[in-house]
């Protein structure tokens, strides 16, 4: 047999043997299990090498609307509104000054935009922290001393009219500046080949801060082969003084503690659950401030995670897959901070997650197509949802496990609904109001 011959006849063998190993990993490997870790590693431990992420990152914000007359384009890309926000920083602003507040006729005629783009968040973000994180020269010296309050969740870029507004829908005010922006280098990036829009609805939405679909939708089912972050990860992200901490070995759960803080990790469930105080240093300023440290340590461990949602004391970051937040039950995908007391040597915070992350993609061409937005939010009032209380819907991620293995998780695109405060696919919240309705 030739030499040639011989190099084939092995590799083949080779990866028959890799793919053997592989299927072990994924299907029947013990490490599946549920089951922490306690020894800790040099892999373990994480070092100083492993760079925090930047709050342009954490709070970028979540999608962008491209506005060309009758023309509405949205996609939820990452890379473009990263790229947008690089062109935006070097633009020049006017002062920034209340146009509009509390008048609901007026803020309706002043919002609507005929070109240009719109960059949005979820929940509110304070504008000083957008301002801070995106590193911008906006002049805020003709607003009221309470600039620290002032809230949004849309930015509007108006090519027309040469203007950036903040909109807050929740109080109907808008804040408008004039603006010089390289419009050339904005319609490159929009235009970008790469780029995934979803046509949008000209039809002003039951949700009046968002724009519908204009047909159904097909998204991509993911499929991710799943890790166990160690216990160190989150250790040295929260804890103040993390080379002090011990670990309580009598106790049936994994229980860390140090000073006032403890961490106990939930061996069945495999949440985090972490309690302390806010350190002097990061003790004053706002939720998202003070938040901000805690998700920046993570680094990307975790996967992508961004800012999703806030109410009241309690702040949300999600792991976004193509730009889509993910849902799990037990914190997966999620890390959920609760800030309790002011600005005093106790504020009290409390932080859940889970050990559980998403890594590897494994390649899919499975599609699942989704029912417009206003078809999604007709079927919920029709099962008895109250207009009013619609706060969000959107599309998101369900983190659904496989019975076979421990190892491998699916994505399935699913819409999302905030309503009366809470978060719930379509489904689910459709069965809960066809339950209420029984009773």
């Amino acid at each position: 047999m030739k030499i040639s011959g011989k190099i084939i006849r092995i590799g083949l063998v080779l990866m028959v043997a890799l793919s053997l190993y592989f299927s072990y990993v994924i299907w029947l490997s013990p490490a599946g299990k549920e089951t922490v870790n306690v020894d800790e590693t040099s892999s373990q431990v994480m070092t100083e090498s492993q760079s925090n992420r930047k709050s342009s990152e954490i709070f970028l914000p979540l999608h962008v609307t491209w506005v060309q007359g009758e023309n509405i384009q949205e996609t939820n890309s990452e890379n473009l509104v990263s790229r947008l926000q690089t062109v935006i920083g070097k633009a020049r602003f006017g002062k920034l000054s209340e146009v509009v507040t509390g008048d609901k006729t007026e803020f309706d005629q002043k919002k609507e935009l005929s070109e240009g783009f719109e960059l949005t968040y979820l929940a509110p973000f304070l504008l000083q922290e957008y301002i801070q994180a995106f590193g911008l020269n906006l002049d805020v010296s003709n607003l009221s001393d309470d600039t620290e309050m002032i809230s949004f969740t849309c930015i509007q870029f108006d090519e027309k009219n040469k203007k950036i507004r903040f909109l807050d829908f929740v109080h109907q005010t808008i804040y408008e500046a004039n603006l010089s922006l390289d419009w050339e280098d904005i319609k490159k990036e929009l235009s970008f080949d790469e780029n995934k829009w979803t046509k949008m609805s000209k039809k002003t939405s039951v949700i009046a801060h968002q724009y519908d679909t204009e047909s159904p939708i097909k998204l991509k089912k993911y499929s991710y082969i799943l890790s166990q972050q160690p216990y160190t990860l989150f250790r040295n992200a929260f804890f103040q003084s993390p080379d002090e901490v011990k670990n309580n070995d009598e106790s049936s759960e994994l229980i860390f503690y140090g000073g006032n803080e403890t961490m106990t990790i939930h061996s069945a469930s495999q949440v985090v659950d972490f309690r302390g105080e806010l350190s002097d240093t990061n003790n004053n300023g706002n939720i998202y401030s003070k938040s901000f440290p805690y998700i920046s340590k993570i680094g990307s461990n975790l996967g992508n995670l961004h800012y999703f949602d806030r109410t009241d004391n309690q702040i949300d970051y999600r792991i976004f897959v193509e730009g889509f937040p993910v849902f799990g039950t037990d914190s997966k995908g999620k890390v959920g901070i609760t800030i309790n007391g002011e600005a005093t040597e106790k504020t009290q915070v409390n932080i859940q997650t889970s050990l559980n992350a998403i890594q590897v993609p494994i390649p899919s061409d499975e599609s699942v197509e989704l029912a417009s937005t206003a078809d999604v939010i007709q079927q919920l009032v029709t099962h008895g949802a109250e207009k009013e209380e619609l706060e969000s819907v959107i599309i998101g991620y369900t983190w659904q496990n496989i019975k076979e293995t421990n190892r491998v998780v699916d994505l399935l695109p699913e819409w999302y609904v905030k309503y009366q405060g809470n978060w719930y696919s379509a489904s689910e919240l459709s069965n809960k109001l066809a339950e209420m309705g029984a009773n």
